[in-house]
């Protein structure tokens, strides 16, 4: 099997460590179960939740996504819509944030994760 690349693990939302198990246990589009995760990985049995409320600090990140979706939104209605009323920019921006709910939980997560964890990548094929 071929190494995955860092940036390759985090859009598949694979293990940042082995960066082969997956961290999801549905796919982002099952809007009921888009936020489960396993607690280990099924390659290398890393704890994901590295202590508890870990993933709190995976809310800055959702909320820094959520900002920018909704100034590009403002913009992008400013721009190709004239200045609507306040109505025309806050039903289609608060609409847009739901529909990305699922990719801004699960990238938030997967950022956190990586980024902020302290893991780091280990090549357990190697050492075989």
């Amino acid at each position: 099997m071929e190494e995955e690349s860092q940036l390759g693990a985090m859009v598949k939302a694979k293990c940042p460590q082995c960066r082969q198990g997956k961290l999801f246990t549905h796919p982002w589009w099952n809007i009921l179960k888009f936020d489960k995760m396993y607690e280990h990985c099924s390659e290398c049995g890393l704890r994901y939740e590295r202590e508890p409320g870990f993933f709190f600090g995976a809310m800055y990140v959702s909320y820094a996504f959520t900002v920018a979706i909704m100034l590009i939104g403002g913009v992008v209605i400013y721009n190709f819509f004239g200045d609507p009323e306040p109505l025309g920019y806050i039903i289609p921006i608060v609409l847009i944030s739901l529909i990305f709910v699922p990719f801004n939980f699960r990238i938030s997560r997967v950022l956190f994760l990586t980024i902020f964890s302290g893991i780091k990548y280990k090549n357990h094929k190697k050492d075989l």
